[in-house]
């Protein structure tokens, strides 16, 4: 287990988080979603914080799981059963239900339920959170610096010896997330379509949510293997900025996290990306949603720490902004955007260019693509001017440099950069990006941005109308409410 220390002795407090090397992208067909929910049942204690009697408990707990097991085999012989067996097998499932009911009441008799996040108030923590996403999951909180070894002893107990509690409570609580930011967003469905078309086969694929059908069937089991095969030491990278002595995190380290045994991991695998070869042809998908008409494309691009990834973050900057291309040729040189914007995404084994952009007036989603097209072709028929590149740079790593003054930001990137590979990405990437010149954004645009491997995705209203996203919803799994 790794610990990266950023002093900031001006301050009264510690950002304390850490992350695990594994997300949404190693979890199996069929069990999407299982990341995410692990994530909040981290949140529901220990064998040592929230129990009153761990013993009994625990037994209620493996009784649980055995009638829901139970449950689970009539419900599917029910599903199956002809007129008279129908009968037998309902009478038998109340009992099962009648069984399963007083089991978790008891579960919860002996349980404390809330204990971890209340010991977190308790010491004056705020920020307690955590962050599912397709190659990491991590969890942060702030807390007072007197009070740092509090979070060492919780942090190092939730990772030695969990106990999922409430567990369906839990499994509820991610398909409420799910259909909040998904199934309510207005365009949360077509966006599935299209991340499924892209990717094909791929985890990534899938979002850190899960797919209802796939969470119906994971179970406890199935968390604590994903736990044991994941949540080792080896993959675990924790970080800590603010005001601390570094000798006596040391000494704390040791104290509390050195208690977990090195275990195997189950090794990351590697998922074959789609085929990059040219299709012959835009693939071109036609959706519906409760949204205004607009235009998604997405090209496969440069991943995590590839150098390309540079190039391509300067020519979204410089698509991008109000000085940007996008909007002075669409929306105030056309008028036939609301909006529009280009955006390269970075994940560990690949990466997304993406354009976007909303219909205005009595534009169509075509009319847009066509003016992107004539966009892309600029950029790969002359070279950005020094102007543009300039302005593109400074907004980049101003931006770059805002986002370190705040601990918790800090804090978060550092974890999210380990978990995507290496946490001194964020010292390199300001002077890469500052190395990038205009040819090789051009090189960038004629290698990437190739009409015959994107994929277009036509948003269209439907009759029934309806709002547009929510800019405060995030794509992907974001937290556990303690």
């Amino acid at each position: 287990m790794r610990f990266l220390l950023v002093e900031r002795p001006e301050t009264t407090t510690v950002a304390a988080g850490w992350v695990v090397e594994v997300g949404s992208a190693d979890e199996e067909p069929g069990q999407t979603g299982l990341s995410h929910l692990l994530e909040h049942l981290m949140f529901k204690g220990t064998r040592t914080v929230g129990t009153r009697d761990i013993d009994q408990e625990m037994v209620a707990l493996e009784r649980v799981d055995e009638y829901q097991a139970e449950l689970r085999q009539l419900r599917s012989k029910l599903s199956v059963a002809g007129t008279k067996k129908r009968a037998k097998i309902e009478q038998r499932i109340g009992r099962s239900e009648e069984q399963l009911r007083h089991q978790q009441d008891e579960a919860r008799s002996r349980a404390l339920l809330g204990q971890f996040s209340l010991f977190y108030s308790q010491q004056g923590a705020v920020g307690l959170n955590a962050h599912t996403l397709r190659d990491l999951t991590f969890y942060t909180v702030t807390l007072p610096a007197e009070k740092l070894e509090a979070w060492f002893w919780l942090e190092s107990d939730r990772m030695l010896e969990p106990v999922f509690r409430e567990f369906d409570k839990e499994l509820r609580v991610v398909h409420e997330e799910r259909r909040l930011r998904i199934e309510s967003n207005p365009t949360g469905r077509a966006d599935e379509q299209l991340r499924s078309a892209f990717w094909t086969d791929h985890p990534y694929a899938w979002d850190p949510q899960g797919l209802p059908e796939d969470l119906d069937g994971l179970t406890r089991a199935s968390a604590r293997l994903f736990f044991r095969q994941h949540y080792a030491p080896e993959r675990i990278t924790a970080a800590l900025v603010g005001s601390f002595d570094p000798e006596q995190v040391r000494r704390l380290a040791e104290m509390y996290f050195g208690r977990i045994p090195s275990r195997e991991s189950r090794p990351r695998g590697l998922a074959p990306l789609p085929e990059p070869t040219d299709r012959g042809g835009t693939r071109t998908l036609n959706l519906q949603c409760r949204c205004p008409s607009q235009v998604q494309v997405l090209y496969p691009s440069a991943g995590f720490g590839q150098a390309d990834s540079r190039a391509l973050e300067v020519m979204a900057a410089v698509l991008n902004g109000r000085s940007g291309r996008l909007y002075r040729s669409m929306v105030l040189g056309k008028e036939i955007a609301f909006s529009a914007s280009a955006l390269q995404s970075q994940l560990r084994q690949a990466g997304t260019f993406n354009f976007q952009a909303e219909t205005k007036g009595a534009s169509s989603p075509e009319n847009l693509l066509d003016a992107w097209d004539q966009e892309v072709t600029r950029l790969q028929a002359e070279a950005v001017t020094t102007e543009e590149l300039l302005r593109a740079k400074n907004r980049l790593t101003a931006d770059s440099f805002r986002r370190l003054k705040d601990p918790a930001s800090l804090l978060a990137q550092l974890l999210i950069y380990q978990g995507m590979g290496d946490w001194q990405e964020i010292n390199s990437w300001p002077r890469q990006v500052l190395q990038v010149d205009a040819n090789q954004v051009q090189a960038a645009a004629r290698r990437y941005l190739q009409p015959s491997r994107r994929t277009v995705a036509f948003y269209r209203r439907t009759e029934s109308g309806g709002l547009r996203p929510d800019p405060r919803l995030p794509e992907s799994g974001d937290r556990a409410d303690p």
